[in-house]
């Protein structure tokens, strides 16, 4: 008979359960739940989370009481490797990009990748992130028995800087749960509409978006409005200043926080999603938009054009004029967006979380669930 382990996680994102790495760790924990698997999953954070499932009775969280973001990573550091060897921790799983390094060498240790954009793009990122993805990625591949990440080309991108990883990196593709989650809300514009989704950062490519924007407006008859929902604002570019300055406040919505049952509605309503980001490790919206047969204008590049596939209308990101003639083009060319939404539809049955989950779950306990040898 197979061991029952005890599977300490970094759940540290489940204090954001809506961003790209707190939908990852917390579908996937919640179809762990479901599955009444035997393993004990420990879940470590620096600061209080709820869960959005209930916890099975052999689980046990551990939080600290930290409020500073500034600070979660020493905090991780150092008691996330007390408290799995406090617990007896058999494997350790941190789902964004780094381990702590001094966990025990007995424990198995597993890492999720999702992207290397410090590596590709580091000009996107905070000068603070890329220091510490430069410190801890490298360390934490090294160290990793296995390692996991979401699509195949973000497995290129890594093995193009981490060749040693080849033998221990695994591809299991996201999905999205979104729909099946809650009722759909009611939606707060006017609809159709295009719509965004993802955090206002550089690499989402938003600026070029929104220049485009501005030229669809002027080359058709009934332009539809454009909502944008992220957080965590920076960089050189402010959307909010830039549609102020451009006098859009009655065409584009920026929306800083949306709830599930609001961000159903807005993917249930729009006319199509716009996800042209520089780079993705998967883009999670775009499964998301798939369980609504909802059509995609996107990227043709990194791993947006592997998801999409056939569902979406293909765009050089770079190229603004590209953007504004698929705008115009999903806007009066009904017949094919139709037929996209159509393949938006049989292209989302191929991602589950249900598979997702299990696919995770072996890779976790590969070599430590066989029978201890006496």
């Amino acid at each position: 008979m197979n061991r029952v382990l005890k599977i300490g996680v970094d759940a540290r994102h489940l204090a954001y359960p809506n961003s790209g790495i707190g939908r990852y760790v917390g579908n996937l924990l919640r179809e762990f739940a479901s599955g009444q698997t035997p393993h004990r999953f420990l879940l470590y954070s620096d600061r209080p989370f709820e869960l959005r499932f209930p916890l099975p009775g052999h689980w046990k969280i551990r939080t600290g009481n930290i409020h500073s973001r500034g600070r979660s990573t020493a905090f991780a550091q150092v008691f996330f490797p007390v408290w799995a060897l406090k617990d007896g921790v058999d494997v350790f799983w941190s789902p964004r990009h780094q381990l702590p390094v001094l966990l025990s060498p007995r424990m198995r240790k597993v890492l999720t990748v999702h992207d290397v954009v410090w590596k590709r793009f580091p000009q996107t990122m905070t000068r603070d992130a890329v220091a510490l993805e430069a410190l801890l990625m490298p360390m934490s591949l090294r160290i990793a028995d296995q390692a996991i990440t979401d699509s195949q080309f973000a497995r290129s991108e890594i093995l193009s800087y981490f060749p040693s990883a080849k033998g221990k990196l695994a591809v299991v593709y996201l999905a999205s749960s979104l729909k099946a989650e809650g009722e759909v809300g009611a939606c707060p514009l006017s609809v159709p509409y295009f719509l965004v989704v993802g955090s206002y950062e550089p690499r989402k490519n938003l600026e070029r978006m929104l220049h485009a924007y501005i030229q669809y407006r002027g080359r058709t008859h009934h332009p539809l409005d454009l909502v944008i929902v992220g957080t965590e604002q920076w960089g050189a570019f402010s959307a909010s200043n830039f549609v102020e300055t451009n006098h859009l406040q009655s065409c584009v919505h920026l929306i800083r926080r949306a709830d599930d049952a609001t961000l159903r509605a807005l993917y249930a309503n729009a006319r199509a999603l716009v996800m042209v980001s520089l780079y993705e490790g998967f883009g999670l919206p775009l499964v998301e938009a798939m369980q609504w047969s909802t059509p995609i204008i996107a990227s043709n590049t990194s791993s947006v054009a592997e998801v999409a596939g056939d569902a979406a209308l293909l765009v050089d990101p770079y190229d603004m004029e590209a953007i504004t003639q698929a705008l115009k083009q999903m806007t009066e060319d009904e017949a094919m967006r139709k037929e996209l939404a159509q393949k938006a539809e049989f292209r989302g049955q191929k991602f589950s979380w249900r598979q997702a989950a299990a696919e995770t779950l072996a890779l976790l306990v590969a070599d430590s669930a066989a029978p201890t040898k006496k």
